[in-house]
């Protein structure tokens, strides 16, 4: 029974080892061409063709749907988490540097009263591992900015990013195992807003090297472990009880010499 007892306790401590939740394998990338190195079948929204060149358009919540896509708002705050703006090309090349970025299209979100308790959306397609956005902190232009991906597991890691000086861009990327299905970006309080442009999302290139052994492997091996050391336990005891057996004969035995 004691023996019975410790192969349990055994078999419980390997599965719990076996079947324990490590979440989705995600990787920040800090630059663009990082992120093209690790990734593949890339589309990239550039924000072009969504709105006249020369106007912009305001999506309210739902949000903007683009080639799979959903920008939106959420959170709390005194007016709410504002809406998602598209300006076109040449709209956006007469605004001024908190705008303006030089690349053309771009969405922008600015929060009311900026809170630092809302959230800029991005609701992707099934299936994507491999996601990436320049964008940039309106006002002021270098700021931190907090970035959430989420995966189809449930795991969820936060990254805070410190965008750089005007006119540069900043860039933030994931890869992951697990399809990620959704990046939230979140400002702190006093921050005017962000602008996002180039917002990238593919696959995840396939790792070279040898996988980790599966953990249902592992599970295997230990219940194979726990056979053998109960196998070589009912033989030390049908032995154990094989010499007592002639112990309790030899007596006999003897009197018949």
């Amino acid at each position: 029974m004691r023996f019975m007892r410790f192969s349990l306790c055994m078999t419980l401590t390997i599965t719990a080892v076996c079947v324990s939740a490590y979440g989705a394998d995600i990787t920040l990338l800090g630059t663009r061409a990082a992120f093209n190195g690790e990734s593949s079948g890339v589309t990239t929204i550039t924000f072009e063709g969504i709105t006249a060149t020369n106007a912009a358009q305001n999506f309210l919540n739902p949000g903007l749907v683009t080639s799979g896509v959903t920008f939106s708002t959420s959170g709390t705050g005194p007016f709410g988490p504002g809406f998602v703006t598209v300006y076109g090309a040449a709209l956006a090349g007469m605004q001024s540097s908190v705008l303006n970025t030089g690349t053309g299209a771009i969405l922008v979100w600015g929060p009311p009263n900026q809170p630092g308790t809302v959230f800029l959306n991005a609701t992707l397609p099934a299936g994507v591992t491999a996601v990436g956005a320049d964008f940039w902190a309106q006002q002021p232009f270098i700021s931190p900015v907090n970035v959430t991906v989420n995966a189809a597991d449930a795991t969820s890691r936060s990254f805070t990013i410190n965008t750089v000086n005007r006119p540069t861009s900043s860039f933030v990327g994931f890869t992951s195992d697990t399809a990620i299905t959704s990046l939230s970006f979140q400002t702190i309080q006093g921050q005017t807003g962000l602008v996002v442009d180039n917002f990238s999302f593919g696959q995840t290139l396939p790792i070279s090297q040898v996988p980790e052994m599966p953990s249902i492997a592992l599970l295997v091996f230990g219940l194979g472990g726990i056979v053998l050391l109960s196998y070589a336990h009912r033989r030390s005891q049908r032995r154990a009880a094989g010499h007592h057996r002639s112990a309790d004969r030899w007596p006999e035995d003897a009197l018949d010499l």
